[in-house]
């Protein structure tokens, strides 16, 4: 499918490539699934999603989004879920970790040729402690740029992601549903990788999707995330889902919220121009 040194491994009974995407000087890679449409080349140029898994790094939910993934596979989305490193398998530190989602994001950016990847269509997702590492990769600050041809400087937007997706994702590291991520205790300048802190004008798209009743994580953080988002000028969109619990992203258990979601989502990324209108389900199949 690249032109990377690959392999096949068997994910949840399909087998998809596999590439190194970091490599560390004591030995330690970490792969990225790659899930593409039937027969995808390096010349097609489509949309991708880098998908960040939850788990609170403190386990690795790896199959968070290998549904999502096959599904828009199917759809002409490429599809990348990289590995990182989590306190479960390696003794690293919050700062670490979030630095792997940044360099992920600069991994896919800088490989797009070889991967078939449209460099301006790029979205990036996460669920739980993989939002947090998503809005990250999407909240960089501003560049400011000197003016040569007179004094003082501008600021301007940091390479950024077309989109950014939260399926239940942490959004403000002092909230409760945060304490497991340790990142008070681990980021010298913890409110530097905080969201809520991070919010300013000139962000790209945001798609939210969250239980009502998820007792791990309130709602209504959510609801005051994005509405802050849309008061800066930015653009935001929020699908809170009445029947849903801490399981929405998974398929199999609550698969008319999955549904719900996945066309809501396409919709939202057709409309802004990101995906093409065939990546859009024209009707339900189950609700």
């Amino acid at each position: 499918m690249t032109s990377f040194s690959q392999c096949e491994e068997e994910v949840k009974g399909e087998t998809v490539p596999s590439v190194v995407w970091k490599r560390f000087a004591d030995g330690v890679e970490l792969r990225a699934h790659i899930y593409a449409p039937s027969g995808h080349t390096a010349s097609a140029f489509l949309p991708a999603v880098l998908f960040f898994h939850g788990g609170m790094w403190m386990f690795e939910a790896h199959d968070d989004f290998v549904s999502w993934a096959s599904h828009l596979a199917k759809r002409g989305i490429v599809c990348v879920l990289p590995e990182y490193r989590t306190h479960a398998r390696f003794d690293v530190s919050a700062g670490d970790i979030i630095r792997d989602g940044l360099d992920a994001w600069q991994w896919v950016y800088d490989n797009a040729a070889a991967l078939g990847v449209d460099q301006e269509a790029i979205a990036v997702a996460g669920a739980d402690a993989g939002g947090l590492m998503a809005l990250n990769v999407a909240m960089q600050p501003m560049k400011q740029t000197r003016r040569w041809w007179k004094l003082g400087s501008r600021d301007e937007p940091p390479l950024q992601p077309a989109a950014v997706i939260l399926m239940r994702g942490l959004v403000d590291i002092h909230a409760p549903e945060s304490r497991l991520l340790r990142v008070k205790e681990q980021v010298p300048d913890a409110d530097s990788v905080n969201p809520c802190a991070l919010l300013r004008h000139y962000l790209p798209p945001l798609f939210c999707a969250q239980g009502m009743t998820d007792p791990l994580q309130d709602y209504g953080l959510k609801e005051w995330f994005c509405e802050e988002w849309r008061a800066l000028g930015n653009d935001a969109e929020l699908v809170l889902c009445p029947n849903a619990d801490h399981t929405l992203t998974h398929f199999g258990v609550n698969p008319v919220e999955f549904e719900r979601i996945l066309i809501s989502w396409e919709h939202f990324m057709s409309e802004r121009g990101i995906w093409p209108p065939s990546a859009v389900e024209e009707a339900s199949l189950i609700w």
